[in-house]
């Protein structure tokens, strides 16, 4: 029987905490052990859901009594950094949810930590257990449909209160020390991470960012950044401001012959001859990737290799990309990316 992969969880104030916990459990060899966070209504909700876990208050004492050998963090971004920092200095490989952090310098400081420490560095992004996103990409790639020349990517709703988060996810992600810059940091994420992932680092980034409709004071509640590689595009748009489900949430991968759009379990392909499209099923995907905790499982007996925008590399190259957005955005002027 193989050895059980004894979890905890720092940080619970990140309202995607509660969809990962399940995702984890999917892997019967993962035990949720100890949970923390400063917040009592936050901890009383952890021990409802894992009624076995031990959740406490003090961090520094859960990573000593439990050994622990996956930490699971979702703090705010900002407090996400201390939290990894921490977890990696006890040995703990760690899983962050998204985007990795609230600026391109407490990313570095994460990877810097899990490589000093040896551990792995997993950045859990939602949309990673859609097979379609798998499906188009690999499809994307493969040269069926010809050269992949733009990739773009749209998030967006009406903002964190229109679609149900928590009151502490609230209260951090309209905080620019604990976010980053709003829906800018919240919602470009996405698109800057796949277009890293299928298209490597941009040679510069053109941003705009403003706060065009929200009264909170926070840096941007919708963002457009345009990615220019050798050869191809990149398009991110980000929006707290939505109010309707079109245009809606997901990527659409151009290639010479084919317009490719996952969304959920299926495809879309659109080409000369099916301009409107035809939507199709798509496989399940590789038995790591079934689920986050399938995903960890393997990663962890080094079945597979760091997967797309789960690898720590593709998130910081995002970050990246998102620093150079940002900084296009206040100067109004293309900025290259940082690659080191």
């Amino acid at each position: 029987m193989a050895e059980p992969i004894r979890v905890v969880v720092l940080g619970l104030s990140h309202d995607h905490v509660w969809g990962n916990i399940p995702n984890l459990q999917a892997n019967p060899q993962v035990q949720i052990v100890a949970g923390w966070d400063v917040d009592p209504e936050l901890r009383a909700r952890l021990m409802e859901r894992v009624p076995t876990a031990d959740v406490v208050d003090d961090r520094h004492r859960l990573l000593h009594d439990h050994y622990p050998d996956v930490a699971l963090v979702c703090g705010s971004n900002a407090e996400s950094v201390d939290l990894v920092e921490e977890a990696t200095s006890h040995g703990c490989h760690v899983i962050v949810e998204k985007p990795l952090a609230n600026d391109l310098a407490g990313g570095r400081r994460m990877v810097a930590a899990a490589e000093e420490a040896g551990v792995k560095l997993i950045v859990n992004w939602p949309i990673c257990w859609e097979p379609a996103l798998w499906a188009a990409a690999d499809l994307a790639r493969s040269g069926q449909y010809g050269k992949l020349w733009q990739v773009r990517w749209r998030s967006s709703h009406n903002g964190p209160e229109s679609v149900g988060c928590s009151r502490q996810f609230i209260d951090w992600l309209y905080n620019d020390a604990e976010c980053g810059h709003g829906a800018f940091t919240d919602y470009t994420c996405y698109g800057a991470a796949v277009c890293a992932w299928l298209l490597g680092t941009p040679e510069s980034v053109v941003g705009y960012a403003d706060r065009l409709l929200k009264t909170q004071s926070v840096g941007a509640d919708n963002a457009v950044l345009l990615l220019s590689y050798d050869g191809a595009f990149g398009q991110v748009e980000a929006s707290w401001t939505q109010i309707s489900a079109d245009p809606p949430k997901r990527g659409l991968f151009h290639c010479a012959e084919a317009l490719i759009e996952p969304d959920g379990n299926k495809i879309r392909i659109s080409t000369v001859d099916q301009p409107a499209g035809e939507w199709v099923e798509v496989p399940a995907p590789p038995a790591h990737l079934a689920s986050l905790g399938a995903y960890l499982g393997a990663l962890l007996a080094g079945e597979c290799e760091p997967a797309g925008i789960l690898d720590a590399q593709v998130a910081l190259r995002a970050q990246a990309i998102m620093e150079a957005g940002w900084e296009a955005a206040v100067s109004g002027q293309a900025q290259d990316v940082e690659t080191s």
